[in-house]
Parts: structure tokens; sequence; C-alpha cells
């Protein structure tokens, strides 16, 4: 029964390309097109694989050749009239099945048909199939707007087929009607339900966008061809494509994302978003949400936040102090606890912050070190060092010798959420000489730093800001353990006679 099927395939893939061949070598077998529409309405994976082709073979010739194209002057009530409208029809009825097959089960048959569906709005940019004017665009609007449709699918994540997408988003002329595409059915869709599947193909195709770097205004990378006057096409204009990018990027965060696209999001607005944006303080109510909502969320809004404060100018008074309040015993396991700990770090390099604030955050940080794992504190422990080597204001928190050495006579206060009521400057670094006696020899060895003069260079924190258990017990299993000796009296030879007591001295290379 399965050889059975397997011919019947065969042949019937035989008669799909013999049929594509048929009618691309003579209009009289124009009919066949109806034949190949009927094949692809099946599910089995080669037969639309074969139909697909035969549709890119076919439509990519005719309107190369001109069989598609109408225009005013041709009567409707002629032959060429008719067949021409025939013809056009039967093209709209394979672009409709294409556009369905972004939605195929089958991964290769959905590349291969976005594949022909770009390639034949290539096609008709370069050889429009009804009448244009010197000033339009050859881009075909309408046929496009069916592929967005099926790209950004309410009912299927189509993350990896827009991936497939992004070749197509470095032209400039794609990129402009993607942007104009999603600003409009953003709009349409805030009015009415919305799924999590909608939400994710529309943010994977804006973490795709990017723009040129060239040094004037104009943009004439362009798919289709476009007018001789680019002075007079928006799609040529930087300026343009930058607003309307904004405006999408603004319009989405208005939609109640998911936890995990949340997150996304956040990953990649300083980096992705921000740049390219006509004036980033339109993220700024976005991001100070963010950045009061706790936990994960606040770490990953924390870059986005200080680029707009500190190159945009953006009034954020309490900044450090909600900073201060993300340091927590949590922050030790939070997956991104080398971003926070990068960031961090950067945020506190100025020189012109206050003492006060610097010696809060050496002191809350050292005291979540005696809780903290052994991976955290190979990053903390040269994060303190830092922080004072920038600071000498603050050497007095590990000399002070004014203060009583019991821990109940600390004056700071750990739950004190404002840094400038917290007391740092009046205590001292105890919590970095208990850990002096911590497990891990690296962890003891950094801890014994303050006994000496503090380096005056700082410590490079990237190579410890992804450690983790596995690491530190490499580095300690590759470590040379030097053969301790089995007997501290030296041997006079192998046999050795004492009170008439004969023994053996065994020694060890």
């Amino acid at each position: 029964m399965a050889d059975k099927t397997h011919v019947k395939n065969v042949v019937l893939l035989k008669s799909i390309k013999e049929k594509a061949k048929s009618c691309c070598d003579s209009p009289k077998f124009a009919n066949n097109i109806l034949d190949i529409i009927n094949f692809a309405q099946t599910e089995d994976k080669s037969v639309l694989t074969a139909c697909v082709k035969a549709f890119h073979r076919i439509f990519i010739q005719f309107i190369g050749n001109g069989e598609l194209y109408t225009s005013p002057e041709v009567d409707d009530e002629s032959k060429e009239g008719k067949y021409k409208i025939w013809l056009n029809q039967r093209y709209s009825d394979v672009y409709e099945r294409l556009t369905e097959l972004l939605l195929c089960k089958h991964a290769t048959v959905k590349e291969l048909s976005l594949s022909t569906l770009m390639k034949l709005v290539t096609a008709e940019g370069h050889n429009p199939i009804t009448a244009i004017t010197a000033k339009q665009s050859h881009f075909p609007i309408q046929r496009f707007q069916e592929i967005m449709r099926g790209l950004i699918s309410e009912d299927y994540n189509h993350k990896d087929l827009i991936s497939r997408f992004q070749e197509y988003l470095d032209y400039d002329d794609v990129r402009f009607h993607v942007l104009k595409f999603l600003i409009k059915d953003i709009k349409e869709k805030k009015q009415q339900q919305y799924s999590d599947e909608y939400l994710n193909n529309i943010y994977a195709m804006l973490e795709q966008i990017s723009f040129p770097l060239i040094d004037n205004e104009v943009l004439s990378n362009c798919l289709c061809k476009a007018p001789d006057d680019l002075s007079v096409f928006k799609v040529s204009s930087l300026k343009e494509q930058k607003k309307l990018f904004s405006s999408a990027w603004v319009l989405f965060l208005q939609f109640k994302l998911t936890s995990s696209l949340y997150r996304s999001v956040l990953v990649i607005l300083h980096d992705k978003v921000m740049p390219y944006m006509t004036n980033p303080l339109l993220l700024s109510d976005f991001l100070t949400e963010s950045y009061n909502v706790g936990g994960a969320i606040s770490l990953l809004a924390l870059n986005g936040l200080f680029i707009l404060v500190h190159k945009f100018n953006l009034d954020y008074p309490e900044f450090f102090t909600k900073l201060y309040a993300l340091f927590e015993p949590g922050v030790f396991h939070a997956k991104y606890r080398a971003r926070f700990f990068f960031l961090a770090d950067l945020f506190l390099t100025s020189s012109h912050l206050p003492a006060y604030l610097v010696a809060a955050f050496a002191k809350k940080l050292s005291r979540l070190c005696l809780t903290a794992p052994a991976p955290g504190l190979t990053i903390a422990v040269p994060f303190i060092y830092n922080l004072i080597n920038r600071h000498p204001n603050c050497n007095v928190l590990i000399h002070r010798t004014d203060r009583s050495t019991e821990l109940s006579a600390d004056p700071f206060l750990m739950n004190e959420p404002d840094p400038s009521k917290c007391k740092a400057l009046e205590s001292s670094l105890w919590e970095l000489k208990t850990l002096q006696t911590h497990y891990n020899p690296d962890i003891s060895k950094s801890a014994n730093r303050i006994e000496h003069p503090l380096q005056t260079s700082e410590i490079d924190l990237s190579d410890l800001l992804e450690n983790n258990y596995h690491q530190l017990f490499e580095k300690e299993t590759r470590k040379k353990i030097k053969i301790a000796p089995v007997t501290f009296i030296p041997p006079k030879g192998l046999l050795v006679t004492n009170d008439d007591k004969i023994g053996l001295c065994w020694t060890m290379d």
C-alpha cells in the first residue's frame, strides 16, 4: 500500500512539473493553472512544495513578459482583455493560497511560500501589472499587506518565519511599508481582542528592524523600482522612517505584555531601539514604570533609564535610591545577576557622587555578603573594593578604629530605604573581616586585601560576572598541590638500627 502511495505521489509531482512547463511554453495551456491550484489544496508536504515551485515559475515569467499587465487602452470585451482579466484573477487565487500556506504546519513549505511571495513582490515592483505614473512607487502595497497579515498571525507564533523575513528588512521600501502596516494594525487591534501570539509576532518583527549607518538622510536601497525624484519619496527619508519606528514601538509598549515578553523587550530596548528613535524620551514613562515594578523587571529597566538620565537629561532624582533598593539577597540568585552588577558598577563610576551614597552601597553589599553564595561573593568583594578605590573618603570604612567591635554597636541601618539616612559612613566593613575565613580560598584571599593598602587600579569585573559553582570547582581542581612528606625526620639509609630494632624509613619523591 505504501509503495502504491509513493508511486502515485511521484506521478503527481511529475504531472505538476510538466503542467507548469507547458503553461510557460504556451498561453493555450493556461488552464493548467487551475489544476495546480487544485493540487495545492492538499496537506502533503511534497505536493505543496511542487505546487509552490510551479506557481513561482509560471507567474515570475508572466509578470516579466507583461502577460499580466492591464492598461486602460485594453478593451475588456476583447479576447486579449478577457484573457488578461482571467489571468489576473488566477494570480489573485494563487497569491491567496500562498498566503494561506504561511500558516501551514510544514516549516519548509512556509519558508518556500514566503520566499515565493516576496519574489512576486519584487517582480511586480520592477514590472507593474497595472499602469503606474512617473511619480508613483512601483511597490505593490496591497499584495505586500497580505503577506504581513499572514506573518503577524493571531493564532501562530511566527518567530522563526519572521527571522527568515529579516533579509528583506534591509531594503528601505520594505522596512517603510512594514512599519506603516504595523502602526495601522496595532491601532486597530488595540480596540479589539488580541492574543499572546499576535504580540510575540509584532515584537519579533520590530526586533528585526534596524537602520543603515549613512552620512546623509536619503535612503536608496530599494527592493522595487523607485521614482526618479527621491526627494518627494517618503520611503527614501531616514527621518521619516525613524518617526514611524518610534511610533510603532510606543504603540506596541501600550499593550499588556506577558512576563517573558516584557523581559525580552527590556533586554533589547537600550541598544536595538533607543539609538533609532527620534526622541528616546518617549520611553521614559514605560521605563520608569518598569523600574518601579521590582525584581527582575527593575534590573532590566536599569540600563535604558540610566541612558535617558545620562544622555537625554531625564529628571529622575530617585534613581540611586531605587538602585539602592535593588541590593537585596535575591540579586545573587537572579538570572540577570551579571547584567545587574555590570550596570551597577557602571552607574557608580562617577567620582562626583557623594561619599555617603557610595558608602551606603558598599556597606549594604558587604552585609549581603554574609549570606551570599560563593559565586556571588567573587563579584561582590571586588565590587566593594572598586567603590572604595574611586572614593578615597570611604577608606574610613576599612581603617576605622574608633568604634566598638560588638555587632550590636554597628550604627548601620540595614532596613533604611534612604541611603542618606542609613548611617553607613559611621560604620565599618567588618563583614569583609569575617569573609577571611571563608571556605573558598579565592574569596578568603580577596577579603584579606583589606589588611594591606588597597591598589590604586580598579579590578576588572568582566571575568567574574558569569562565575558559578561549576567554574569555582573546576578552578580548584586544576590547581597543582604539592605532595606533603610523610616523615619529618631525614632518613639516613634504607635500613636503620635503633635500640636493636630494625625499621624501614620510607621517603616519597
